[in-house]
């Protein structure tokens, strides 16, 4: 989950976010109900999904941005909007998070990406770093509509 917190609208991943608002991005394959329109990246699935009431299982470690750090984001992003076996969900998010974390602060997806390593990874970064920026089984909240790919196209699952 990405939260603007800059005091203006922000490009996040090709959508324009308000300020105190968030969104989401992850990468999905087409088998499952909900995102069989694309197999890549979606923007805020995540948390249209939490806001009907599925409880994705998860674990969050937080880093405040600054604007480079977000270009960056932005950037990896858009280059990462795929999904395979051996590039999935956890390959994406921790793609992601590294491009802007540091030294000990990286997670690691295992040797063969998988969420179960990352969730590990995660767990053990963020009770290295900072246990108190270290959240499990999040809800993100949902704002704006779902969108898939880059550049975003609104999405049928939007209802």
């Amino acid at each position: 989950m990405i939260t603007n917190l800059s005091g203006s609208t922000a490009d996040t991943a090709g959508i324009n976010v308000a300020d105190g608002k968030s969104i989401t991005a992850s990468t999905w394959d087409e088998s499952v109900d909900v995102s069989r329109e694309y197999k890549g990246l979606w923007l805020n699935l995540d948390s249209k999904l939490n806001s009907n009431g599925i409880n994705l299982q998860n674990a969050s470690i937080q880093l405040p941005l600054r604007q480079i750090d977000l270009d960056t984001v932005n950037s990896n992003i858009k280059n990462n909007d795929k999904w395979g076996y051996l590039t999935n969900c956890s390959t994406f998010a921790s793609k992601i998070w590294n491009s802007i974390a540091s030294g000990s602060s990286k997670v690691d997806a295992g040797a063969m990406n998988t969420p179960a390593s990352l969730a590990k990874s995660i767990t053990k970064v963020g009770e290295a770093e900072s246990y108190t920026l270290l959240k499990y089984n999040t809800s993100s909240p949902h704002y704006d509509s779902v969108y898939y790919g880059y550049p975003p196209i609104k999405s049928n699952n939007n209802n």
